[in-house]
């Protein structure tokens, strides 16, 4: 096995197991880690994929060798390990999951405490070199150093029920966690708050073949279907190991991140003055509006957990919110928490005394959004030349400062943006201006790419308000 550099990505490691990564190249990785950054105790959760519970055992394997302390935090949702790591029983938080991605890829989540001299993006520089230059050591296997164990879902279950003030819900909420790690702390918090609950479960064992991406097609419609079968007053689903969360309202009807953000937005500046929202580049109209009706600053950074972490705890930032589904909490140390998101959501519906559906009317009334489009292309440079040459006339700004966005008449915005996980770039489109508009502009600009691509495999998506 040739040891690659490609899984290097901006705050984790990702990448096929076993022909990329495999137990000896974890217990490297840990070896090499744990030298890089010295620590009194690392944490290691891991989430439900076949091969987690082999590499995160070889993952501690390594990082005892390296000459760390180690602390299994056993399988948990990715909130778990930032937990440890906000709250100090571990000085640096691993989590084995590939997130959204399908199997057989598997990989290594990384959260370092603020007292690490070496920040994230260079100690992951570090690794990739070292990595990629060391001969793959198989080795004698020493007997493994007896790791504390740490199971911290009770505690948190307690902390993040009290941060929201919820009333016993006659309303049912429609709950799932695509075979991930989700039902390991929603199943006791709804317990502990007396909610009602349906689970929809999956026909498959283990996780969806797709990948536990709740934003995939097929598990939309599975989600729709449920929530009005159930006749749920809202729907939750989570990603593989918890830190998306996605909403659907009462009619089955997803709900764009673009909205979730601008209402959680509403919902924690209500009152305040001088708080602080972080916010990524992908689509930003709603949110920006919603910022403007409050005294409050923002920053808008690129994607990425690690550029929103960052962000949110440099700026001491009250809420954030990431387009792909990721909400940050500054009474969560800053992380992103799936269940500190529908826990809100839920208080969020309840203040209001209206439903998602209603809630959402407002927003969609202010600006459209498209679904996100995706494309393998050859060349990001080539094609961005290519679409400022065909709508030359038609740009009234470039945004540049973060990402790549374009403003064009009609209100419209659209910001091309590499994906930091696959080996795709993706295209966002908002307006201010006509919903049908903006589906005529974005089906223009789309039928462009893939002319420019070739892309004669598939046809482009049809593009519908979302």
């Amino acid at each position: 096995m040739t040891i690659e550099t490609r899984m290097f990505r901006e705050s984790d490691v990702r990448d096929v197991v076993p022909e990329q990564i495999d137990a000896a190249w974890a217990r490297r990785f840990g070896e090499v880690l744990a030298k890089l950054a010295p620590s009194s105790a690392f944490g290691v959760g891991y989430d439900t994929r076949i091969t987690s519970p082999e590499l995160a055992e070889a993952l501690r394997h390594g990082l005892s060798v390296g000459g760390a302390a180690v602390v299994d935090l056993g399988v948990c949702p990715t909130e778990i390990v930032a937990y440890a790591v906000a709250t100090d029983r571990v000085s640096f938080g691993i989590m084995v999951t590939a997130s959204h991605n399908p199997e057989p890829d598997n990989g290594f989540k990384l959260f370092p405490s603020k007292a690490l001299a070496l920040p994230l993006p260079a100690l992951l520089a570090t690794l990739k070199r070292k990595m990629s230059g060391a001969a793959k050591r198989e080795g004698l296997r020493l007997p493994l150093p007896a790791a504390g164990v740490l199971n911290l879902i009770p505690e948190f279950v307690e902390r993040v029920a009290s941060l929201v003030e919820l009333s016993p819900s006659e309303g049912i909420v429609a709950l799932n966690g695509l075979n991930g790690t989700a039902a390991l702390v929603a199943q006791p918090l709804a317990e502990h708050l007396d909610l009602s609950v349906r689970w929809c479960s999956s026909p498959e064992e283990g996780l969806p073949r797709e990948g536990p991406d709740p934003m995939k097609p097929r598990l939309l419609e599975q989600m729709s279907s449920f929530t009005q079968e159930v006749g749920a007053n809202l729907g939750v689903v989570w990603d593989g190991d918890c830190d998306r969360c996605v909403f659907f309202d009462e009619s089955g009807r997803n709900i764009p991140s673009a909205y979730v953000m601008s209402m959680m937005t509403d919902y924690f500046l209500a009152g305040t003055q001088g708080q602080h929202i972080v916010h990524d580049s992908k689509l930003l109209l709603s949110i920006q509006r919603a910022i403007s009706r409050h005294a409050a600053s923002s920053s808008c950074v690129g994607t990425g957990s690690g550029n929103m972490r960052a962000a949110m705890q440099a700026t001491q930032a009250i809420y954030g919110g990431e387009s792909s589904a990721h909400h940050y909490f500054g009474k969560m140390h800053g992380f992103d928490s799936g269940m500190l998101s529908w826990l809100t959501m839920l208080d969020l519906l309840s203040r209001s005394g209206k439903s998602l559906k209603e809630v959402t009317a407002g927003y969609r009334s202010e600006v459209a959004v498209l679904p996100e489009v995706s494309v393998h292309v050859q060349s990001i440079e080539r094609l961005i030349l290519a679409l400022e040459a065909y709508l030359s006339d038609q740009i009234i700004e470039i945004e540049t400062q973060v990402g790549r966005a374009y403003h064009l008449a009609e209100g419209m915005r659209f910001s091309i943006n590499p994906s930091t996980t696959e080996p795709v770039l993706r295209l966002n489109f908002e307006s201010y201006g006509s919903p049908k508009q903006l589906v005529r502009q974005a089906d223009d600009i789309v039928q462009r790419v893939w002319q420019h691509e070739k892309l004669s495999h598939a046809g482009p998506p049809t593009l519908k308000i979302a």
